[in-house]
């Protein structure tokens, strides 16, 4: 889908991600990885849309989708100019992490933690918050199209 045309302003924007697998995530220890993809909603503070994004990454555990769709959010948000930035996700774990009020054990979601927080650091203000999955619905839905696509 191309870019909507919006004059960037001053002031803050909001950014929506969210990362899935085909499997609705729900995998126990030892089973392989799933299809994943990441959905990401980039708008004003009005709620006119700015971008979005949404396309497969491949076999990734739940954690690793929803780590780098927030990665590409930020970069999204990067490369257009903005400056104050509100993410919301309906990851609880990366949220947390993010705001570090849990540690980060596993070494891959370290990596992606630390890229993720790197990328932050370009912001001039940035938050993170959790909302749940049904106020998400926009990202989670360029997650489905995107899974739905790739099989």
């Amino acid at each position: 889908m191309p870019e909507p045309s919006v004059t960037l302003k001053r002031g803050y924007y909001l950014l929506n991600t969210d990362g899935g697998m085909a499997s609705n995530g729900k995998r126990r220890a030892g089973d392989p990885l799933g299809e994943a993809a990441i959905g990401v909603v980039l708008r004003t503070r009005r709620l006119a849309p700015v971008a979005e994004l949404s396309r497969a990454i491949g076999r990734a555990s739940q954690n690793v989708a929803e780590y780098t769709a927030l990665i590409e959010g930020l970069e999204l948000a990067r490369r257009h100019g903005i400056r104050r930035l509100r993410v919301y996700m309906d990851s609880e774990l990366v949220v947390d992490q993010m705001n570090n009020r849990s540690q980060v054990n596993e070494t891959r979601l370290r990596e992606l933690h630390n890229a993720a927080s790197r990328a932050a650091g370009d912001f001039l203000s940035i938050r993170f918050a959790w909302v749940p999955r049904e106020m998400n619905v926009e990202a989670d839905g360029l997650v489905r199209e995107a899974l739905a696509a790739a099989t």
